[in-house]
């Protein structure tokens, strides 16, 4: 029994059913992946939030700060930078309200178009990261200098203080970072 080079008729469509098979299964676990990080996927943050008190004396004159220090903020925000960020309030869909860190992407009059970076710990489901709020809204910002020090970042500096406090010592990375803070 003589065969060609490329094999039989039947050997051919049993490979083009394996190519096939082969092909959509590819697709249909890159489609499943896809799916669960784009609605299921609960991003968590590499360290553990702070508990700090809704009342606690230092990080409400930290957030006064940052708002009594807006027109410090545009200011730095004119000058040659190298980034602008805001912590914004987020409600989550428990209903709380958590303080998110954003970049600010751009100013039109009292608003600013800000991208949300640090994931909330108590939201699920699917999390727009475009969003404009009223810059009155922002309970701390950083702009980080051309010298890459950080201006603002008030209520980072009790976060530092309440991080020793609750874990003994600050992470080498917020340790590292702290460093940074004018």
């Amino acid at each position: 029994m003589s065969s060609d080079r490329h094999g039989s008729p039947l050997a051919a469509a049993i490979n083009m059913r394996i190519f096939i098979f082969s092909v959509l299964a590819v697709v249909g676990f890159l489609t499943v992946v896809f799916v669960w990080r784009r609605f299921f996927y609960v991003a968590r943050p590499e360290v553990s939030p702070l508990v700090i008190e809704r009342n606690d004396p230092l990080m409400q004159e930290a957030v006064h700060k940052a708002k009594n220090s807006i027109p410090r903020f545009r200011e730095l925000a004119a000058q040659l930078n190298k980034g602008l960020r805001v912590k914004i309030p987020f409600v989550s869909s428990s209903g709380t309200t958590e303080h998110l860190w954003a970049e600010v992407l751009s100013f039109r009059d009292s608003q600013m178009q800000v991208r949300y970076l640090t994931p909330p710990v108590t939201h699920t489901g699917r999390l727009e990261r475009l969003h404009t709020h009223p810059v009155a809204d922002l309970t701390d910002w950083q702009v980080e200098l051309s010298s890459g020090h950080y201006a603002g970042g008030y209520t980072m500096r009790v976060m530092f203080l309440r991080g020793r406090e609750q874990w003994g010592s600050l992470p080498p990375e917020l340790e590292a970072e702290e460093k940074n803070y004018e």
